[in-house]
């Protein structure tokens, strides 16, 4: 039971953002004095997207539990946690592609002045955020079979 509590906090705290950055965008994104038509574009565009990446996080989650599980139960298979590694590390792919299409399609929204100060407040978050978990790095996996 504890350990479940702990993957569920460590997951929340990885995958959820912070209330302050959630804070600090909408602040942002009023000092832009975006017209009404601009921020009905910006709400589409935040609902075009919110279901997709929600379902990516989803699938990401599972297949880290999934790792996870693996590294710690009986009948290992290297062949199966290769299989999951490649199916999250896709997942991170199609994630990376989907934020930069809801970043063009956002830019594409703002006029040139809104655009460089979205692109360096990005920018700013991105260097202060908190560093996400890279696929490919399987620190129990390389305990558990030597590589």
């Amino acid at each position: 039971m504890r350990l479940i509590v702990m993957c569920v906090f460590l997951l929340l705290f990885v995958f959820v953002p912070p209330l302050y950055a959630q804070d600090s965008y909408r602040e942002f994104e009023r000092g832009l004095n975006l017209s009404d038509s601009q921020k009905n574009q910006m709400e589409g565009i935040k609902r075009k997207y919110s279901d997709e990446w929600r379902s990516l996080k989803n699938g990401s989650m599972q297949r880290r539990l999934e790792l996870n599980d693996m590294n710690r139960g009986p009948g290992y298979s290297r062949d199966r946690a290769d299989r999951v590694q490649r199916e999250l590390e896709g997942i991170e792919v199609q994630r990376r592609q989907l934020y930069h299409q809801y970043r063009d399609e956002v830019g594409r929204a703002l006029n040139e002045q809104q655009r460089e100060r979205y692109e360096q407040f990005m920018g700013q978050e991105r260097r202060r955020g908190p560093t996400p978990i890279r696929p490919g790095i399987r620190p129990n996996m390389q305990k558990r079979d030597g590589r």
